[in-house]
Parts: structure tokens; sequence; C-alpha cells
């Protein structure tokens, strides 16, 4: 048998039991052991296509929650099963945001833009300009402001204007002379958060002329409750308050921060003019895996993802293994073992904690050659992990 520990333990395709979307973008398939959750949330991301026509939802859960996972998750089932009611091909962009105490809208704007990147938005001026017979009125029309309409017509042409085009839209203070250069009245952030989001609704006409869809999945929002300067908050919470507003139905974003309850989250982004416009049923909570048969079902469906079945099954019946192909590697007693340590603390019963616990087990009895998990290095590993 080999001694790597992929081949240790029948994994298929991966080299641990790890699960992070960031590191593996396949594993945004994966969504473990809630279906009734999973069901409710791809339900109401549908439904948002007919209206407001993009998603707008909000996602809070505790630390390892898998707040993560589920945006990921999301994105991933959007673009490999598209509603039928979305306009377009899904343009999914996923940004990890990052703020500080003084940080104002103008520095998520920025990120948001430099996440779906110039070079995707000059690509959809192209095939823009290459199918219309008056390019420029059809410019006009998406945008519905002169200076972003002149900003996409200069971002189109390429070189230092087409450049100074994409700073402007990405809400950067431009000087005078770069200002008439790109044939623009002001920077775009001059008046407030209102153009900034104008601008980026603009690009999400833009993208649904051309037959796509703008969603952003924004993660770390909890990151706001850096920010201690008044102005700075209420300039997130604009930005938030006009995103959400039924006049952008061009631009999707689904917001993850991590919150137990909606008390602790960032208070800017869901006061209630925001929750009215999202409504209460697209701010989805993220519950711990509390329950023995939820984290039963939730590791079971796991393993049945990360093991090669066929190849445990042969492995367990050759050596004569006191394991079951369901909870391979683990013994039956330590599969128990494993789901009643998860379960001993509601709040500490969450995705990231169980995976983890099943990571540093297989690592433990693979470094003393141990074919199966037992109870002992459950016993050993969970009560760190758990305790």
């Amino acid at each position: 048998m080999s001694n790597t520990f992929k081949d240790w333990f029948c994994l298929s395709g991966r080299e641990t039991f790890t699960i992070d979307p960031k590191v593996n973008p396949t594993d945004a398939r994966f969504y473990f052991g809630r279906d009734p959750l999973r069901d409710r949330m791809k339900k109401q991301v549908s439904r948002a296509f007919i209206d407001p026509q993009v998603p707008k939802m909000m996602i809070y859960g505790a630390y390892g929650s898998g707040k993560t996972q589920t945006l990921h998750y999301l994105a991933y089932e959007l673009v490999n099963t598209t509603p039928k009611a979305c306009k377009g091909k899904p343009h999914v962009v996923h940004l990890d945001i990052e703020v500080q105490s003084k940080s104002m809208a103008e520095q998520w704007h920025l990120q948001m833009m430099e996440a779906l990147g110039m070079a995707t938005v000059q690509g959809w001026l192209q095939a823009l300009f290459s199918k219309s017979a008056n390019f420029e009125q059809e410019v006009e029309k998406l945008t519905g402001d002169p200076n972003i309409a002149m900003a996409f017509k200069q971002l189109r042409g390429g070189g230092d204007l087409a450049f100074n085009a994409w700073r402007w839209l990405t809400g950067s203070k431009l000087a005078p002379k770069e200002l008439v250069e790109i044939k623009v009245t002001r920077s775009l952030a001059d008046v407030g958060v209102g153009d900034m989001v104008s601008a980026l609704q603009a690009i999400g006409n833009l993208a649904r002329a051309v037959g796509a869809c703008l969603i952003f999945f924004i993660d770390e929002m909890e990151e706001l409750i850096n920010i201690k300067q008044g102005d700075a908050a209420e300039s997130w919470h604009q930005y938030t308050r006009k995103l959400a507003d039924n006049s952008n139905s061009s631009v999707g974003f689904v917001i993850g921060f991590k919150a137990v309850t909606v008390d602790e989250a960032p208070k800017m982004i869901v006061r209630e003019d925001i929750l009215s416009r999202i409504s209460r049923a697209n701010m989805v909570e993220l519950e711990t895996l509390s329950a023995p048969a939820n984290v039963k079902t939730f590791v079971e469906e796991m393993l049945s993802h990360l093991i090669d079945q066929k190849a445990a099954d042969k492995l367990i019946k050759a050596e004569k293994l006191p394991a079951a192909v369901s909870t391979y590697p683990f013994s039956a007693s330590a599969f128990d073992l494993l789901c009643d340590y998860a379960c001993q603390d509601a709040i500490k019963s969450t995705p990231r904690n169980i995976i983890r616990t099943i990571n540093e087990c297989a690592i433990a009895a693979w470094d003393g050659q141990k074919m199966i998990i037992e109870d002992d290095i459950v016993n050993e590993i969970a009560p760190i992990v758990f305790g």
C-alpha cells in the first residue's frame, strides 16, 4: 500500500480532507448536511431573478459556520445551474472586503471594481460595439449619465485615456488635466456614493446588454465593525442602501459576515431601510450543526464525496477492517465518538471544526501507520478542537 496520505485513506482526487474553495476552486460544489437550508437559499436566489431581477442577499453565522463555503457554493450553482429567469450568463465576482477604521465607501467601490477587472468591462464594451449600429447611443442609454457614458467610450478605446477612464470609474481622484483629457466634468466620488453606485449599475446594464449578469459575492463584511467615524459608517450605509434599492436591477450581491445574531452585525448594513429593501427572507442565518443527526449527515456526506468508495470497500474487505464504507476511515465506534464530541457545545459544532477534526485525526492515524481512525485518536484530537 502506498505511503502517501492521499492513497492511505483512498482520497479521491485530493491530498487532504480539508475543504477550501479559495485554495481548490472545485470545492465550491460541496454543500453537506444542510439540505433544507441549501434548498431555501437556492429558491431565494432563483426567485430574485424575477423580482428584483438580481439576487440581493446577506448570509451570516458564527465563526466556522460555513459562510465562505456557502458564498462559493451559491456562485457555483448559479454558473452551473442557472435559473431560467436569469437574464444572461451569470458573471460572478468574489471579493474579500478589507476595511480600516477610516475607510469610506469609496474603498468598497474600488475593491469591487478591481475584483471585476478593467479587462472584463473593456471586453463587454467591445462586444457591445461589435453588435451595435450606434454604439454611442447605446452607451448613453445604458448609463443615463454623460460622464459615465464618456468614461465608457474612452475605456473601449485603449491606451492612457482608457486607463484613466477606468481609474475614474473606480472612484479614484484624477488631476484636473486628466479629467479634461477623458472629457468628464468631475471625479466620480465628488458628489457622494450615489455616483459610484450609478457607475456600477451602468456596468451591470452593459453586462446585461451583451448577455451577462453581474453578481458580486462579498465576504468578510464583519470588518465594518472597524469603522469608527460617523461619516465613514454613513457612506457604507448609503452605498449598501442604494445597491439594495429596487432601482438597481442589474447588479446582484450576496454579502457574508460573521455574527451569531443580526444584532452583532455591522449596524450600517442592517438598518431597517436596507432590510426592508432586500426583505428579511433574504437574511439567511447559518446555524451550527448542533443536533447529532445533522453532524452524522454532514460527516457521511462529506466522506462519500472525498473518499473513493470502491477503493475503500476493497481495502476494508482485504484488510478486514472494523469500518463501514459510509464512515471510513473511522471505525464504527470512532465515528459515533466524533459525532458525540461535535455535539457537546452547540456554538462549536461548526463545519470548520468538524472538518478540522477529521483532518487532524486522519493525520494522527497516518503518522502512526494505522489503517483506520479508532477511538483513541478521536479522544486525543476532538477535545482539543471542540473543548
